[in-house]
């Protein structure tokens, strides 16, 4: 399994709402047709709010407004999704709608339980 989670912040000027309009229907629904038949889960998750709203949170507000999520079954899944060559009208669209993103490939390590809504 691989999986892959990009950070991205809103461009200037876009309010939150019409940043989470553009995701959730544009943008994801660009990339799932593209890298779909590649994917086993992709989720994309948008700040809710003020840190402050919960305990232990540390007094510094993200800079980041979302977080997408995408798991490969496997590393070929993942090579073959992420070399699909970008078309140019949808990296114009990234740019006109994100002022900075950035990706964290990791390895899950489960300490307690499954992922909500996961048999057990």
């Amino acid at each position: 399994m691989v999986k892959v989670f990009w950070l991205l912040k809103r461009a200037e000027g876009l309010s939150p709402e019409a940043f989470a309009d553009w995701w959730l229907n544009r943008h994801a629904p660009y990339i799932a047709s593209r890298q779909g038949r590649f994917l086993a889960y992709y989720s994309v998750n948008l700040r809710t709010g003020d840190d402050a709203a919960l305990p232990a949170g540390t007094g510094i507000q993200s800079e980041w407004d979302g977080i997408a999520e995408e798991i490969f079954h496997s590393e070929a899944d993942a090579r073959a999704a992420l070399s699909l060559p970008s078309a140019p009208e949808g990296r114009a669209d990234v740019l006109a709608h994100v002022s900075r993103f950035e990706r964290i490939i990791v390895s899950e390590h489960i300490i307690i339980g499954t992922r909500p809504g996961t048999p057990r």
